[in-house]
């Protein structure tokens, strides 16, 4: 009985590398699917590292949407700022008298025309708009990652497990610091 599993060899002269259900050592792994095994020392230390770039990646996604999301709520409220402005300055002018020569016809009182409404978005605007879709998009490339991080955990390789917990936390290093609200929480994200 062969119990060396680092170099098994099945029909066809392929790798083939036991799904061990407890935590383990060892460098032959099978990951993620068929074509990805790692049967040498390099290639189990290359995927490791490929792992571990990929939870860097999950964690730099979480940023990224973030800072879109900050991004759109502040133009909007630029936006919703200067329309403010205008209106006031708007109704201001036609207060003191400054609107111009010739009654509206409604008593000296500013004409609706003349002022402005904010601009209200739709659904329909809000949901095709292109930070929307953009925040989507990157929505699931982050659950497809998370989705792997998960299936790499469950090698049970304790190495592998570590690539990817080492992973979010660098990138959590990196990235975690600019939360700036007391508020915002890591649940559900």
């Amino acid at each position: 009985m062969d119990h060396d599993h680092d170099h098994n060899h099945g029909p066809d002269d392929t790798v083939s590398c036991p799904m061990i259900m407890t935590f383990h050592g060892g460098h032959c792994e099978r990951i993620l699917w068929n074509g990805w095994v790692a049967s040498t020392m390099v290639e189990f230390i290359f995927s490791a590292l490929a792992i571990f770039l990929m939870a860097f990646c999950y964690e730099t996604l979480k940023y990224l949407r973030e800072y879109i999301l900050r991004q759109t709520v502040r133009k909007e409220a630029e936006r919703v700022a200067l329309e403010m402005q205008a209106k006031t300055s708007s109704m201001s002018a036609h207060a003191s008298g400054g609107g111009g020569g010739g009654g509206g016809g409604l008593g000296g009182g500013c004409p609706r025309s003349t002022m402005a409404e904010i601009q209200d978005k739709s659904y329909a605007q809000r949901v095709f708009s292109t930070p929307h879709l953009i925040q989507t998009l990157l929505n699931v490339i982050q659950i497809f990652i998370s989705y792997l991080l998960m299936l790499v955990f469950m090698t049970f390789n304790y190495w592998l497990c570590m690539a990817v917990v080492f992973g979010l936390a660098v990138g959590y290093f990196f990235f975690g610091w600019i939360k700036q609200e007391a508020y915002e929480s890591e649940c559900c994200q």
